[in-house]
């Protein structure tokens, strides 16, 4: 196949998933081209066949969310017009539109593509018209999302407990369901975990917010855990109201040398963060239709295991359905009791259990496993 264009409206570096689907789609297409805002300084590092366009001048996603409706206008213009450049092309086999406004985009430039481009549809987190805004371009992707899907070719999801909020569906639509797990491009071999001497790194990586238990793993932090100190890392995105309060937190438990926050970097830099920590958290209690489909969405816990760090979890029927069977999840209700408790089983055995965890993610909970068998259903319906 000659050329896939790849459309994100933030920087793919932000969505991991992403980057892993451009990696294979690599190996597929004589040349990918992915367009996206520019939201991020850096670039992933990808394939020389790789060309990153981005749209517009450099806006962090916080800002660009305070700009006026004009700016927004322009910008989803801009951005659109982009993909109605290389999609038109003859040399352009594929378009991937991931979530609701590249959707939208592509509803936009129909008329302009003809009837022998290939239309794929990933949607990473399904849009709700009632959370947002009115009138704003986010409300029109969520509005006219169903109307769109009438006219793609293929459709995928990260969850498959997610396809009935999607009732209805074109019965000529192929479906796939293509789990957010990590990449063996982009983990590559880890060291199991050694018992630790000194001190237990636990690590939060995801958007800091609410509802992660981290309130509750900041007062433990002034205790140790079979003889052990702990440190507690909260890698990405927070708003500044919370990271006070939870700085205020530690401060008032008199630990805020054990507090350790890391901003949003470059995907790339991750894998080595994360293998350097000893237990990951993937404890969400929110209860939106997003968060209660995440038992194969949450990229962060399969990054974990990726690296060999057992995962402790909230205990929802979700989690139990997709993870209960692996020896390194452990299962918390999120109380400062329960964590300790998951903090001693798991010193007691943190050597056997990350290696399984590696080994679970080599053998089956990668993006690969999926993903290739997806691109071959496709591959053969260009040939038909």
């Amino acid at each position: 196949m000659n050329r896939v264009v790849v459309a994100i409206y933030i920087d793919p570096d932000f969505y991991p998933p992403t980057i892993n689907a451009i990696l294979n789609l690599a190996e597929k297409f004589k040349e990918v081209i992915v367009i996206s805002r520019n939201n991020s300084e850096v670039s992933y590092p990808f394939p020389s066949n790789v060309t990153v366009k981005k749209v517009g001048k450099f806006t962090t996603v916080r800002d660009s969310e305070k700009k006026g409706m004009m700016f927004k206008a322009f910008s989803f213009l801009q951005f659109t017009r982009t993909i109605c450049k290389y999609t038109c092309s003859k040399k352009t086999d594929l378009l991937v539109v991931y979530d609701s406004i590249p959707l939208l985009s592509f509803f936009v430039i129909k008329p302009f593509l003809g009837n022998r481009k290939k239309i794929w549809y990933h949607n990473h987190d399904m849009p709700s018209i009632h959370h947002i805004r009115k009138f704003s371009i986010g409300w029109f992707s969520a509005k006219y999302e169903r109307k769109a899907m009438k006219s793609i070719n293929y459709f995928s999801l990260p969850s498959s407990d997610r396809l009935e909020f999607y009732p209805n569906l074109d019965t000529n639509l192929q479906y796939f369901t293509i789990p957010n797990y990590p990449s063996l491009k982009v983990y590559h071999a880890a060291g199991s975990k050694v018992p630790a001497t000194y001190k237990l790194k636990i690590i939060f990586q995801g958007f800091i917010g609410y509802g992660h238990a981290l309130e509750e793993m900041i007062e433990l932090l002034k205790e140790k855990i079979e003889g052990l100190e702990l440190q507690l890392i909260l890698k990405g995105s927070v708003k500044d109201e919370y990271k006070e309060k939870l700085s205020a937190l530690a401060k008032q438990f008199g630990v805020s040398d054990k507090l350790i926050w890391i901003g949003i970097g470059p995907y790339a830099d991750l894998p080595a963060l994360t293998a350097s920590c000893d237990i990951g958290i993937a404890v969400h209690k929110k209860t939106d239709n997003v968060s209660r489909t995440l038992g194969t969405a949450s990229n962060k816990i399969y990054e974990y295991a990726a690296s060999g760090l057992p995962v402790i979890l909230y205990n929802i029927e979700q989690f139990e359905k997709y993870l209960s069977k692996y020896s390194w999840t452990f299962f918390s209700d999120g109380s400062l009791g329960s964590l300790r408790e998951n903090l001693v089983t798991i010193l007691k055995q943190l050597p056997e259990i990350s290696k399984a965890a590696r080994r679970d993610f080599e053998n089956e909970l990668n993006f690969e496993e999926q993903f290739n068998k997806t691109i071959k259903v496709i591959e053969a319906s260009f040939t038909k």
